[in-house]
């Protein structure tokens, strides 16, 4: 039973420490990105790790034709609920070898803030987004970025001391490199900052539990020493009254897959379901 909405989202628990939207800090960054994406009017637009869904709510508001994917089946139910008519479905780009659910060519656009970060096959990673999107369709990427002395950074330390972070390469982690190897051209790139704040450290613990990279560190070696690590890391933002403020900032790149004259020769969008390919967007 739903007991209560934030911001027009449901919530199975009125009483719960924090609420499933560990996602909702992220606005600036959304709205950067759409914004970096231009017009979104019949795109068809797939979000990797859409979470419970905010930024798919804000890229259909802009008229996009949205799909998302998500490895937490809770967050998909959230995200069913504020977008009934979206195609959205179990799946994610976590572990080797993984592929998303959706056939070659079926997006105008994908994005992803969960899936292209250290631990992951980065050049996989970008071979599948652009498998999914036509020829000429844009990509967009984005992580954290850690500036040295921030709690992030002092986080990411502990992550790597634990082997569940390889080291650093730059503010972007050498994400700007792997994209002309994908066939990918730069279109525009951005830095947004934003805090989230917290009623207290546990609450944050759980907001982090919706990230996929901290899924898997927990994964690999069990929630304790990584939320000692987090804990540890967060010591110096908790004020007096137990709140917690982290200063966050994000790090989004967009770029273009290369154009091919003969595929979009022969496939045109219908102009009446403005699908193209054998899978179109949105619930059977």
């Amino acid at each position: 039973m739903i007991a209560g909405t934030i911001h027009g989202y449901p919530l199975q628990d009125s009483e719960q420490d924090w609420p499933p939207l560990p996602e909702r800090e992220l606005g600036p960054l959304h709205r950067a990105v759409l914004a970096a994406l231009g017009p979104l009017d019949g795109q068809r637009l797939l979000d990797v790790g859409c979470g419970v869904g905010l930024f798919l709510c804000a890229a259909e508001q802009r008229g996009a034709l949205v799909a998302g994917t998500d490895t937490a089946v809770e967050r998909l139910e959230i995200a069913r609920w504020a977008l009934p008519d979206a195609d959205l479905r179990v799946g994610g780009l976590v572990e080797p070898g993984d592929a998303l659910p959706f056939d070659t060519g079926t997006f105008d656009v994908v994005t992803t803030g969960a899936s292209v970060h250290n631990g992951t096959d980065r050049a996989a990673v970008l071979t599948e987004l652009v498998r999914v999107v036509r020829p000429g369709g844009r990509v967009a990427v984005g992580g954290w970025v850690r500036p040295a002395g921030c709690w992030a950074e002092t986080f990411a330390g502990h992550l790597r001391r634990l082997d569940l972070l390889a080291p650093a390469t730059g503010a972007d982690e050498g994400l700007d490199g792997a994209l002309p190897a994908r066939g990918l051209a730069l279109l525009r790139t951005g830095e947004v900052r934003c805090q989230a704040t917290y009623p207290s450290v546990g609450a944050a613990w759980t907001a982090m539990l919706g990230s996929e990279p901290i899924l898997r560190a927990v994964r690999l070696v069990g929630e304790s020493p990584v939320r000692a690590a987090f804990t540890e890391s967060v010591a110096d933002a908790v004020t007096s009254d137990g709140v917690v403020h982290l200063p966050k900032s994000f790090r989004y790149v967009v770029a273009s897959t290369p154009v091919s004259t003969m595929w979009a020769l022969h496939n045109e969008p219908d102009n009446e379901s403005r699908a193209r390919g054998e899978r179109p967007i949105g619930r059977n």
